[in-house]
């Protein structure tokens, strides 16, 4: 009787590991974040994630891929969510450095100071962003619900020799 009850603790720990190891964390960016540095910046559109994380879908591994996300958080920039002053601050600091001048030039032409690339492009919609490549796959739910059929299987599942 012991050893089922053991086994179903350790087995109920794992799966609870296994959830909290697989739940998304929370973002620090949000899609305010690109219309404060349009507005800091005086840009003619909001720029997409590439500017700052160097990839169309960002992620906070990827914010230090490009010399202006590096820059911002040399002057201090440390993103809550949804909250665009931190950007606002930042950039005001890095626009006022001389040593920025054609950067921020750049920006305010639309274009991305270190490939030339354009930043402004066809707008769909209201609100709409065009994606290169389809988001990864979000498993937590089928795995959340194969977890939860494995437990209630195991908890259900009687003792040989039960009647």
């Amino acid at each position: 009787m012991s050893t089922w009850k053991s086994a179903k603790s350790v087995v109920s720990l794992l799966v609870a590991i296994g959830a909290a190891t697989l739940l998304p964390s929370p973002a620090r960016a949000s899609q305010e974040f690109p219309e404060a540095i349009q507005e800091a910046a005086g840009m003619p559109c909001a720029p997409s994630c590439k500017l700052c994380h160097g990839k169309p879908v960002g992620d906070l591994a990827s914010f230090t891929a490009k010399a202006l996300s590096v820059a911002l958080i040399s002057q201090g920039f440390a993103p809550a969510a949804h909250d665009t002053n931190f950007v606002k601050q930042a950039f005001a600091k890095y626009k006022a450095d001389p040593n920025n001048a054609e950067q921020v030039q750049a920006l305010v032409e639309g274009t991305d100071p270190e490939t030339g690339e354009a930043l402004c492009g066809p707008t769909y919609g209201c609100g709409a962003h065009v994606a290169k490549q389809a988001p990864p796959a979000d498993l937590a739910a089928p795995l959340w619900v194969v977890g939860a059929m494995v437990v209630g299987g195991l908890l259900r599942r009687r003792k040989p020799g039960a009647s």
